[in-house]
């Protein structure tokens, strides 16, 4: 028996009882090839009878499942919505984030939709191995083929075809889309304008590339879901962009037909733009008719906001129930589910089930809701609301063909504008044509050029009777024998590069926990050790803060966080969320609480500003694509300290921080500010750390004031890892305009 056809241990069944055992998955990883490609729709029951109840909008139920907890009192049914259910993952592990796919499938998820790395688009060529992401996962052939294997078995577990989707961006897209069909990847993201926008990658490139993947793809039967929703995620005032939404959506789907993909493999990522206390439901019901009303021939992939997530998880899971309403008041044929911590940035496996549970109950228990429950289209409001919509789009669409077209109209920051078109704030993501990543690229091919593969993009000059597979008996390949879109015994694996950072190395780290059968605590990773606690405190907000803090080093924690506080009344007491736990009672009288900072006043500001001329350069460091924190702190329109008379020079995202400690010398800057949101590895304090080591030995350090933000920084660990100050949630510019001013009075600046 030869060792490519020898029986493995991970093309067993899984067993409901025992561990999904990753060692035996990566056994023999080379030889394994995906059983199926495609993407799968559930199989919608127009009448389902279960314990005592009758459904109108299930699907098929599962062989495996844990139901609701209420199920027990129903005789544990667990009935399944008619539309696929996606879960968001981002733990930065393959080798865990197939443990959180089986047990998010076993609740009810067929759609795993890997969160790729921050930096993912920035790269120029397909990576190898299963190096540790930031943010999420460095998508690799060895990542999705390990991914693809554990989820034949997690199907065949659970009774469900399983999808398995990621993202086709950036310059290397269209060698990740070949590589996605190689593989059995069934879903992924597809869409020009997101490299364009907030990647910053040349348009045309972008849109060449486009072309190419999008035919792969759609050869493939891979469903592409498109990327407009990051303009409500990324717009100061989400709301304002539902014309430009329907216009993003229009381009892409216009494009994505015209280079042969099927519109019922198109899904458009719609997501109601605003959230309470903002009366949401007046405001989002309108744009989701609108957006179906002009989109009925496509697929809708329904996520829910989270440009207004803070760190209630509460909060967030009612926004997300009232966005599920939406979805079964209109349609959804993906529901995307958002983890309850997005807010936090801290991606817990224990939350994305509960986010699958969110939708899963919501959706059943609002089963058939539309037949008795109708929106009222002849209601004048709302009628003129969604008419007014779709005419605000269409006058987009007509202004930017009359400014010379979508090209033209990326230039003159056209997109991201949060004014409600035709109204602007001039607040728009502008980019040059003749600018961006991988600009000066694209190469016109030679009238003669002709390449022997199959699901080629544009004019391949093939010999008579080779024109593919769909028109005649002889494929292009077979003039090679073969391509690995047709014989997949070619399709190249390349196991671990790097010696340290891969997933043997991790698994021989947790070995005698797993052998021994330990059970440690976690939340990420296997054995991280994390667990969470919520306590009350009798006191005040900022001095339950600091005693939560206290009883989480009385527990034996090691940097120990608060990841949410919430007041329940001004001098009564305050929930707070830790990561630990004990029961141990802090007296407030030995608690060092730091006085509350006292911003100055405007005048005090603007005077000091206009005597020392000062500069700031600023940015979002590291891989890192977070803009909005930044905006707010810096721009005259949101309140920053540009409003004082700061000369901000704002370099955008993921910027290198040489690039930024380069640029505060050209332009002689007194103030660096730096933005730092993912967290993930401790990206936030060795972004710090590099920034400060930088400046010293340069030799600028005593001439700088060196400030970093973001949700997860708080100013005790900023200043350890070297900054002067750092400034976390609901900082607004003037507490940083302030600390510029008094410390560089302090310090005779």
């Amino acid at each position: 028996m030869s060792d490519a056809s020898r029986p493995r241990p991970a093309d067993k069944p899984l067993d409901p009882n025992e561990k999904l055992d990753v060692a035996s998955l990566l056994d023999g990883l080379e030889h394994y090839r995906p059983r199926r490609s495609g993407w799968h729709w559930r199989e919608r029951l127009a009448h389902q009878h279960l314990y005592e109840f009758d459904y109108e909008e299930t699907s098929a139920g599962l062989k495996n499942s844990v139901p609701l907890p209420a199920a027990h009192y129903f005789d544990n049914i667990d009935p399944q919505p008619d539309c696929v259910v996606t879960t968001e993952i981002a733990s930065g592990r393959p080798e865990d984030d197939i443990r959180r796919m089986r047990m998010a499938a076993w609740h009810g998820a067929d759609h795993m939709m890997v969160i790729r790395t921050a930096g993912q688009s920035h790269m120029d060529g397909l990576l190898e191995g299963t190096p540790e992401g930031v943010g999420g996962i460095a998508v690799t052939r060895k990542q999705c083929r390990l991914t693809r294997r554990a989820l034949d078995l997690i199907e065949d577990e659970v009774g469900r075809p399983i999808n398995f989707h990621s993202y086709v961006s950036g310059v290397a897209g269209p060698e990740i889309a070949v590589m996605f069909a190689e593989e059995g990847v069934n879903g992924a993201h597809q869409d020009p304008q997101y490299n364009i926008l907030y990647r910053n990658i040349n348009m045309y490139r972008s849109f060449v590339d486009a072309a190419v993947a999008k035919h792969v793809m759609a050869a493939a039967g891979i469903v592409q879901i498109d990327g407009a929703h990051n303009a409500n995620a990324t717009a100061v005032k989400a709301w304002k962009v539902m014309p430009e939404l329907l216009v993003q959506h229009a381009i892409n789907c216009a494009f994505s037909t015209a280079v042969g993909m099927r519109k019922e493999q198109i899904a458009l990522s719609t997501v109601p733009p605003d959230a309470p206390p903002a009366p949401c439901m007046r405001m989002d019901l309108p744009y989701a008719v609108a957006l179906r009303d002009l989109f009925g021939e496509y697929k809708m992939r329904a996520q829910q906001n989270t440009r207004y997530m803070e760190s209630d998880s509460r909060e967030a899971t009612v926004s997300h129930v009232m966005n599920l309403m939406i979805s079964r008041l209109t349609s959804a044929d993906i529901q995307s589910t958002i983890t309850p911590d997005e807010g936090r940035n801290v991606p817990w496996h224990y939350n994305n089930v509960a986010a699958v549970n969110t939708a899963k109950q919501s959706l059943i228990g609002m089963d058939g809701l539309r037949e008795i429950v109708k929106i009222d289209r002849e209601n004048p409001e709302f009628k003129a609301r969604v008419r007014e919509l779709k005419e605000r789009a269409v006058l987009f669409l007509e202004a930017m063909l009359r400014d010379g077209g979508y090209f033209a109209g990326v230039e003159q920051a056209y997109f991201v504008d949060s004014g409600e078109y035709p109204e602007t704030h001039d607040d728009g993501i502008a980019r040059c044509s003749d600018g961006g990543v991988a600009e000066g690229t694209i190469v016109q091919r030679a009238n003669d050029y002709m390449a022997p593969v199959c699901h080629h993009f544009g004019e391949n000059h093939l010999p008579q009777g080779f024109r593919g597979r769909d028109f005649c008996e002889a494929a292009p390949c077979d003039l090679i024998g073969g391509c690995t879109l047709c014989d997949d015994s070619k399709v190249p694996f390349i196991d671990e590069l790097d010696p340290v950072d891969n997933v043997n190395v991790r698994l021989a780290a947790t070995a005698e926990m797993r052998e021994r059968g330990l059970i440690k605590p976690e939340v990420q990773w296997a054995g991280d050790g994390y667990v969470a606690v919520t306590m009350f405190l009798p006191a005040a907000e900022r001095v339950a803060e600091a005693a939560a803090l206290e009883l989480g080093r009385a527990m034996n924690l090691v940097d120990v966080e608060v990841i949410h506080r919430q007041v329940m009344h001004p001098a009564e007491g305050t929930l707070v969320e830790i990561k630990g736990r004990l029961d141990v009672a802090i007296d407030p009288a030995t608690l060092v609480i730091p006085e509350k900072p006292v911003p100055l006043t405007d005048e005090e500001i603007r005077a000091f500003v206009a005597t020392k001329h000062l500069r700031c350069v600023a940015a979002t460091v590291g891989e890192d694509e977070h803009s909005v924190g930044m905006r707010e702190i810096i721009d005259i329109k949101h309140g920053g300290i540009e409003k004082w008379g700061f000369a901000c020079t704002y370099l955008g995202t993921s910027v290198p921080v040489e690039k930024v400690l380069d640029a505060a010398i050209e332009h002689a800057a007194q103030v660096v500010l730096i933005s730092t949101i993912i967290t993930h590895g401790d990206m936030h304090r060795e972004n710090m750390e590099k920034l400060a080591d930088l400046a010293a030995e340069k030799g600028v350090r005593d001439k700088l004031l060196l400030i970093a933000g973001g949700t997860q920084v708080s100013d005790k660990q900023a200043r350890a890892w070297g900054m002067d100050a750092g400034f976390g949630r609901k900082t607004k510019g003037v507490d940083v305009a302030s600390f510029i001013v008094e410390t560089m009075r302090e310090r005779g600046m």
